[in-house]
């Protein structure tokens, strides 16, 4: 792996039938994010990183294509292996088909970049269940990078020779109360076992020997941010397992901003990257480590023994980092 030294408009109509790009002026407020955190990382000669991105489909408007170029610059720094999406891929309501223009529109030209042709580890948003889930997980077969073989599934990334990394991607939607209740936005969300999905985690996470454990969902557990807040749904029947079985952090997106937070006498860190395209006002609580509504990413780097997090805003300012050991 390559030495780690530092790590880290003009709008356009992209319109469909009932499959839309919007075409907003982005209002993100910068005076809201934190100054530019100075950070020199020391090398590593034996780990990998991987970049993280979330709500992010909008045919390049909002700050989609200024992400996209950060991104580009910084997994070329870090040597990322490979990029993890938190979902809502296409907004405002998913894809069709493996045909849908915004395929090419809100993917395929916007991360260009030479350093963004690798795998990407994909799970579904709820804005990807307004259109077709499956033509998501049907587009793995057409595409070279993109990765999405099921709504749930894991992978396994060495990080050196005697230890690995589990990334379980989970899908959280079915899980949501109140789109059991919208069945003409979510006509597919009543057809999902969500008992079989946390059958099959709990015994994944039972049987997993790997030191470092990491859970990527859409909905984050905890959010400081107004607009949607905690999900009282999942903190039921994911914090008990996560704490139970050593999971060190759940990576989230669908809060339009980014965040750290950290529950008094918890053993996660709960990280939000949903700030891919428009970003919203966040907010902070007694659980909050770091918030701000910049449109960014977060870059992820583990070793032998630490997992860092970065947080990049679309200049490629470093903005926050944390570090914590198993």
């Amino acid at each position: 792996m390559k030495n780690i030294h530092y790590l880290f408009t003009a709008v356009f109509l992209c319109q469909f039938t009932l499959y839309s790009c919007e075409n907003k002026q982005q209002a993100a407020d910068h005076s809201q994010s934190a100054d530019t955190v100075n950070i020199e990382v020391p090398e590593e000669e034996n780990g990998f990183s991987f970049l993280i991105i979330g709500d992010w489909g909008r045919c390049g408007d909002y700050f989609q294509k200024e992400v996209s170029h950060q991104m580009n610059i910084f997994s070329e720094k870090t040597d990322a292996e490979f990029i993890v999406s938190t979902g809502d891929n296409f907004y405002d309501n998913g894809v069709r088909s493996t045909e849908d223009a915004q395929w090419d529109k809100s993917f395929e030209d916007i991360y260009t970049g030479s350093h963004l042709q690798k795998n990407w580890y994909v799970i579904l948003g709820n804005h990807d269940y307004h259109g077709n889930p499956q033509a998501e997980i049907d587009y793995s077969k057409k595409s070279r990078r993109w990765n999405m073989p099921s709504r749930y599934y894991t992978i396994k990334q060495k990080v050196n020779d005697s230890v690995d990394a589990r990334l379980i991607f989970i899908d959280t939607n079915p899980f949501i109360k109140k789109y059991h209740k919208e069945a003409g936005d979510y006509a597919d969300i009543a057809k999902q076992d969500t008992t079989k999905q946390l059958r099959w985690l709990d015994s994944l996470l039972a049987h997993s020997t790997e030191p470092w454990k990491i859970i990527v969902g859409h909905h984050p557990l905890y959010s400081s941010s107004s607009k949607h807040g905690n999900a009282e749904e999942l903190i039921t029947v994911l914090k008990p397992m996560m704490e139970k079985y050593h999971v060190q952090m759940y990576i989230a997106g669908h809060e339009h901003d980014l965040q750290h937070l950290k529950p008094e006498n918890s053993t996660v860190d709960y990280i939000v990257s949903g700030a891919g395209s428009e970003v919203r006002p966040t907010g902070k609580n007694e659980m909050t480590k770091f918030s701000a509504s910049v449109g960014g990413f977060a870059v992820a780097s583990i070793n032998n023994d630490s997992l860092k997090l970065y947080f990049v805003d679309d200049k490629g300012k470093m903005i926050y980092n944390m570090s914590r050991g198993r």
